[in-house]
């Protein structure tokens, strides 16, 4: 069985590159993840909800798991979502990908309404029958909230490698980061608190943001390894200040910022700005909007 390799450091949420008809543009998700992979970048997180995972149909999500594990060849730690609402369709992803190149599945369960029990339950099942490592994922915006002592329980499983836990408790954030050790791992999400994550001991941090402007993302964590934590705090605040008006455009109505980070991503050549059916596309005053954001940022 393949054990997770080491996440750290900065953990891009790719995104989902699409053609004008909504298939899955694989010659630019091949060229996101050689980007990606140019940067200082600690693992991959493939098939995210900010990768629209939700809305993308079954033999779309195959399509993008053997172009991204097949782009990375195993250079990166990958780790492929394989969370659907049907138990069913989460087992048939596995059993298509399972002989693909990457380290561990993550699945977050999408009915909010399910209670702890059931949910130990679920981990359980599907650590018990996966060929893989699980990475447990849990968030807030998208799934019931899970507690440390609930994480505890569940670290032993030696099939469960670890847990991406967006949160924005600190005190909890800071009890599952202590859970962390040779057999367990533990990142964290949200570009606007990766400062304080690292303070509060995660090793890894997601974002989608990270996937179109990975460089001031890698420049805090780079700068708190170093022990530079006040350059390293002034970097975060940068951040937050152009997240204060970036996230005026699309987040209203996709609430996810998949149209933004394309639209980036188009301005630095590597795909279109496509989104899935539900999800709009940002207009030509927004546009204009991120344009001037990134002049006067510099991010790259």
């Amino acid at each position: 069985m393949i054990k997770t390799r080491p996440v750290r450091g900065v953990v891009p949420v790719v995104i989902t590159p699409l053609t004008a008809d909504e298939d899955i543009d694989i010659p630019a998700l091949k060229r996101l993840i050689e980007f990606l992979n140019t940067k200082n970048i600690g693992g991959l997180w493939v098939l995210g909800t900010g990768s629209e995972d939700m809305n993308l149909s079954f033999a779309k999500r195959i399509k993008v798991a053997q172009a991204a594990c097949e782009a990375n060849g195993g250079k990166t730690p990958l780790l492929l979502g394989a969370g659907f609402f049907a138990m069913e369709d989460i087992f048939d992803f596995i059993k298509e990908t399972k002989d693909l190149v990457f380290d561990a599945y993550h699945v977050m369960p999408y009915n909010p309404r399910l209670s702890l029990e059931r949910l130990d339950w679920f981990y359980r099942h599907l650590a018990d029958n996966c060929p893989k490592p699980l990475w447990m994922y849990t968030s807030g915006n998208w799934s019931k909230p899970v507690t440390p002592s609930f994480v505890a329980n569940l670290k032993p499983h030696p099939n469960i490698a670890g847990i991406k836990f967006s949160n924005r408790d600190t005190v909890a954030i800071t009890e599952v980061a202590a859970l962390v050790d040779e057999d367990f791992q533990v990142i964290t999400a949200v570009a606007s608190q990766f400062y304080a994550c690292l303070s509060m001991g995660s090793k890894g941090h997601t974002s989608s943001l990270s996937s179109c402007l990975p460089e001031p993302m890698i420049e805090i964590y780079e700068l708190f390894i170093e022990g530079k934590y006040k350059e390293a705090l002034a970097a975060q605040l940068r951040i937050n200040e152009f997240l204060i008006e970036f996230l005026k455009n699309t987040k209203k109505d996709n609430f996810i910022q998949a149209a933004d980070e394309k639209y980036i991503l188009k301005l630095r050549g590597i795909c279109n700005e496509y989104m899935t059916s539900y999800y709009r596309q940002i207009d030509e005053i927004e546009k204009e909007r991120i344009k001037e954001l990134l002049d006067t940022y510099h991010f790259f």
